[in-house]
């Protein structure tokens, strides 16, 4: 063989080389479909990581993308041509809208890292969509905001439209308000109509002012499972846009007894040490006190509790100003947002006994 021919061979035969030692782990899956996800729900689902080199393997460490996400890994070994499951676990917030998680694993020199994600939407069993004006979608939330690019005269974002609100397993249910109101339903009548697992209500920002315009639709059902849900409203008044890196911008408390503490948490992605330092409703109908902060290096879950005043009734969206420190020492503020349905406990009468006197 020539000089050049076996130069060519030794290159091909190096290159081949690299490739086994830069392939040597894979992901089976590399993401895990999770479909609807309960809010508030903790998932545990397997995987496995395949070593294809020719040399054992061992994992180094398992790093999470967010607090929510956990798996015991590290230090662990992977045989030359077999296979390692693993059991991860997600747990997830009561925020609802598509939810993204992973863990990094890493090994040895000149082995590539390897992630693994776990991916779904949080959902509650009751679910609220509308169709966006300018895609034609079916999207979780209302598009009254329009396009700033689109030329001048261009037709405008529709301030009164449809929500078809359904359940995600078809169980029959009832619309009881929508913004504390009675729903105004299309094609339904609630005094002669058996209840169903969909229905389609009417909603209208039109003539709302600017600073009342509110950033979610609520809605009430009679579901169990999901006694209060929301949609969000894209609007120009409502545009929110926090100093502090919020991983959702509002929290479903569900139904509060008025004058009970409910403990719930909220999370800050990417919060790099940031520091709460507190938080305070901005409503007087509800309190809300900051508990603690479990922080990993690039997340932080927040625990928090509410407590309704004695005298809230009905559906409550009320904002919430959260404090906190970033790594530098400067302090900032941001509003997130929370709602509940404020009901007083039902106590069932005890029977009066009949003494036959």
């Amino acid at each position: 063989m020539s000089t050049i021919g076996c130069l060519a061979a030794s290159a091909l035969g190096a290159l081949s080389l690299a490739w086994v030692a830069t392939a040597q782990v894979i992901a089976d899956p590399p993401v895990i479909p999770l479909g609807f996800i309960e809010p508030r729900a903790t998932i545990t689902r397997s995987f496995r990581l395949v070593n294809t080199g020719a040399q054992t393997v061992t994992i180094a460490s398992a790093i999470p993308s967010c607090t929510c996400t956990s798996v015991d890994a590290q230090g662990k070994v992977i045989q030359p041509g077999a296979a390692l499951e693993l059991p991860m676990t997600m747990k997830v917030s009561a925020a609802t809208g598509i939810k993204v998680a992973g863990i990094t694993f890493t090994f040895g020199p000149g082995i590539p890292p390897v992630t693994v994600e776990m991916k779904g939407e949080i959902a509650y069993p009751v679910r609220a969509t509308a169709i966006d004006f300018m895609s034609g979608a079916t999207v979780p939330y209302i598009n009254a905001f329009g396009d700033p690019a689109l030329p001048q005269g261009s037709a405008s974002a529709p301030l009164d439209g449809i929500v078809t609100v359904a359940s995600i397993d078809s169980t029959v249910f009832r619309v009881t308000s929508v913004m504390g109101a009675p729903a105004q339903f299309v094609g339904f009548v609630p005094s002669s109509d058996a209840p169903r697992p969909s229905y389609q209500v009417k909603y209208s920002l039109a003539g709302i002012p600017c600073d009342r315009v509110p950033p979610y639709l609520v809605i009430a059902t009679d579901h169990p499972k999901a006694p209060i849900i929301d949609l969000r409203i894209r609007h120009k008044c409502t545009k929110i846009s926090p100093q502090l890196p919020f991983a959702e911008y509002r929290a479903n408390l569900g139904a509060l007894e008025p004058g009970v503490r409910t403990a719930f948490e909220f999370e800050l992605k990417k919060s790099q040490g940031w520091r709460v330092t507190g938080v305070a409703s901005r409503d007087p109908r509800v309190l809300v006190e900051f508990m603690a902060q479990q922080s990993d290096t690039d997340h932080a879950m927040i625990s928090l509790a509410a407590t309704a005043a004695p005298n809230a009734t009905g559906i409550i969206l009320a904002p919430v100003s959260m404090t906190a420190t970033d790594p530098a020492g400067a302090t900032k503020s941001s509003d997130f947002w929370i709602y509940f349905d404020a009901a007083p406990r039902v106590v069932a009468s005890t029977p009066v006994q009949n003494s036959g006197k």
